[in-house]
């Protein structure tokens, strides 16, 4: 028997139908159905009775659970046992558009806690590729997911779900003064006529923004395409020209002032072409050994929760 199975057993039963309890691990529903069955055959018992409402655990079930988390509860104490070096250092990788958002203060309360563990926060266009599972050098990877770079594929990698933070998706960045500022979607059709302000990069563009931009550029002239050093400038710049627009992220575009005092305002893709949720992925075997990088990890998540209380979202 495998821990993981044990962890399967317990998502399971905590939730209503396999396929939430599949959705839950980021694993594929059948690969969940074959665990539980092969689990149920190694220990000769059924654990579930199915209906037409769902799943419920039977009576050996019920018995099973508890003994079951109590097993994953020594399994992770152990894993504490284990710390013989503390935290020395943590890595990471945001991507671009996002770096002066939640982490500033976040990594400022961290670092007067624990003055000894060095932070390196560094900003790229491609932070997945730094997902790690070391637990001596653990690394912190936050980034848009979307088709092209789904959750799912980052999970294995990672040995874990991410923590979502936001779910979302960019959306046109626009002048409030803009022929379309009211409609409800726009088309790449619909934005020909005015100028699409891009960051300038060396690097190719994060992966979630490959669709939308695969949609937009066949169709938008060159002619039509402005490059900007940052994200602040391109914002300053919609902000004063009706017909300039730039691609934001919602939620997290209602940090912008412009935003807040309705010069702004954003307009969601057409086809949900730029949908994606803004992900945090870290080891969860780190943070056992680590609990301070666990609690960098919850300040994130808390930070996150403030900001959207904050905008009503």
């Amino acid at each position: 028997m495998k821990l993981k199975t044990l962890e399967y057993f317990i998502t399971l039963a905590e939730s209503r139908s396999i396929n939430e309890a599949a959705q839950k691990l980021y694993i594929a529903q059948p690969s969940l159905t074959k665990a539980l069955k092969l689990f149920e055959e190694e220990i000769n018992c059924r654990l579930f009775d199915r209906d037409n409402a769902g799943i419920r655990l039977t009576e050996a079930g019920e018995k099973i659970l508890p003994e079951a988390k109590q097993i994953v509860s020594y399994y992770n104490g152990w894993l504490t046992l284990s710390q013989q070096r503390a935290l020395q250092a943590v890595n990471i990788y945001i991507q671009y558009s996002f770096p002066n958002f939640l982490l500033p203060d976040v990594i400022l309360k961290f670092k007067k806690r624990y003055p000894t563990v060095r932070i390196c926060s560094e900003v790229c266009a491609a932070p997945e590729q730094y997902i790690s599972q070391d637990i001596e050098q653990p690394a912190l990877a936050l980034f848009v997911c979307g088709p092209k770079n789904p959750v799912a594929s980052y999970s294995k990698l990672q040995g874990n779900p991410p923590a979502i933070l936001f779910r979302g998706a960019y959306h046109c960045l626009l002048n409030a003064q803009s022929e379309l500022a009211a409609r409800s979607s726009v088309t790449p059709e619909d934005l020909k006529r005015d100028f699409c302000a891009l960051r300038s990069s060396t690097e190719a563009p994060a992966a979630a923004l490959v669709p939308l931009l695969d949609w937009l550029i066949p169709v938008v002239s060159s002619k039509q395409l402005i490059r900007s050093e940052s994200v602040d400038s391109i914002v300053k710049m919609v902000e004063t020209h009706s017909d300039v627009y730039g691609l934001a992220y919602y939620p997290v575009l209602k940090r912008y002032e412009g935003i807040r005092t309705g010069k702004l305002t954003s307009v969601p893709f057409a086809n949900d072409c730029g949908n994606g949720d803004f992900c945090l992925f870290y080891s969860k075997r780190a943070c056992r050994r680590h609990p301070e990088l666990q609690l960098l990890v919850d300040e994130i998540l808390k930070s996150s929760q403030a900001f959207l209380a904050e905008i009503g979202d």
